[in-house]
């Protein structure tokens, strides 16, 4: 009798494991579940809900217009996901559907509602699809509600399929903000404040235009990025201008005046502006402004400026210098000097911070300067 029971216990058991198989189970009871799931609402992917995310990417600088951007991501009832670009800094509010600044589905993918780790939460998969339909720049977010507003980064590219991006922090709600892209560009959109000038120089197939303020300052943009300053003088019915310490060539025919600026677009590349006043009889002398020190220029940020092998040093006062590299839109504050006669006396918050400014010099054609610790010395 004992040995019939064992055997029925036995069957039981392996009856039992064969079940919870067939199931998909575990006979242990231990199975650990997914740490991403559906979520019970969700319905698949994207569900009948819809959600509308908006965000900025904003720096200063000579490429702000490329750069600068905000963006309107729309999750729809299909479970598509399609993020559109608008490059407010270009100053273009026109229609979206011509607007050459306006970038319809600049990245897409799909979103659902999911939970990660426990907490319900949207899944948004992004990239940049070119015309052939070739990815790059993928993406997963995941974007949390908090008290009713979702929020997450996005990483964009700077220039689409390359590695260089950019992160726009991203927030939005169930339904929709923004009526239509039109909306969103009206919202977003800026007017340009041209600097305070007396005059102007001007290419108008280049949309170049150089700004004459009162007080000696030239500074030059091409569209809406100053790319750079110097001084301007008039006597005798002649003008003159400096870029970057440098004179420039200014041909005269009359009264008309005509100089070229060039901009360095990096990786070797520049853009040439004809910049042009027609009559620069209409033109007062500039009032004359701060003096610059010794051997410098005037800036509009300090009382003069210094070329060094592709760096620019600003003097901001007696004592006190920022050290900028133009070329990519690096600068740095902290930066004390000294200068005697024409022997100009730099000292670094740290020699780390000197070195690798030195490094720029030396490979830059700044090879006349002497590197001693955080202490930079040029002279002439």
């Amino acid at each position: 009798m004992k040995m019939k029971k064992l055997l029925a216990a036995a069957l039981s058991a392996l009856m039992l494991v064969s079940l919870l198989a067939a199931c998909g189970g575990s006979p242990s009871g231990n199975s650990q579940a997914p740490s991403e799931e559906p979520s019970k609402s969700s319905g698949g992917e994207g569900g009948s809900k819809t959600y509308q995310f908006w965000g900025t990417y904003e720096e200063s600088g000579e490429n702000a217009s490329m750069l600068n951007a905000a963006f309107l991501l729309n999750l729809n009832e299909d479970g598509t996901a399609v993020a559109d670009k608008y490059m407010f800094a270009n100053f273009n509010a026109s229609d979206a559907a011509t607007n050459p600044t306006f970038t319809a589905s600049y990245m897409s993918g799909t979103w659902k509602e999911v939970e990660k780790d426990g907490v319900a939460c949207l899944q948004i998969k992004l990239a940049y699809v070119d015309e052939a339909g070739t990815e790059s720049n993928a993406q997963t977010a995941y974007a949390y509600d908090v008290a009713g507003v979702y929020s997450f980064d996005l990483t964009f590219p700077v220039v689409p399929g390359m590695s260089y991006t950019r992160v726009a922090p991203m927030e939005g709600k169930e339904g929709q903000t923004y009526a239509d892209a039109n909306a969103f560009i009206q919202a977003y959109k800026q007017d340009f404040t041209a600097p305070e000038h007396v005059g102007t120089f001007t290419d108008t197939d280049n949309n170049g235009t150089a700004y004459l303020q009162a007080d000696g300052t030239v500074l030059v943009y091409a569209g809406y990025d100053k790319f750079a300053d110097g001084t301007w003088t008039l006597a005798d019915g002649a003008i003159a201008i400096t870029l970057g310490g440098e004179a420039v060539d200014v041909t005269m025919d009359g009264n008309k005046a005509t100089f070229t600026a060039e901009r360095n677009l990096g990786d070797g590349n520049t853009a040439s502006y004809t910049l042009v006043c027609e009559d620069i009889s209409t033109l007062s002398a500039p009032e004359g402004g701060q003096a610059p020190a010794e051997g410098g220029e005037p800036t509009e940020e300090g009382i003069a400026s210094y070329e060094a092998g592709g760096l620019v040093l600003v003097l901001l006062d007696d004592t006190n210098m920022k050290v900028k590299y133009p070329e990519y839109g690096m600068e740095r504050d902290g930066f004390t000097y000294v200068l005697d006669g024409d022997t100009l006396t730099v000292t670094a918050p740290g020699e780390d911070v000197l070195g690798a400014f030195a490094q720029i010099w030396g490979a830059m054609g700044g090879e006349t300067w002497t590197i001693d610790g955080n202490t930079a010395v040029k002279a002439e």
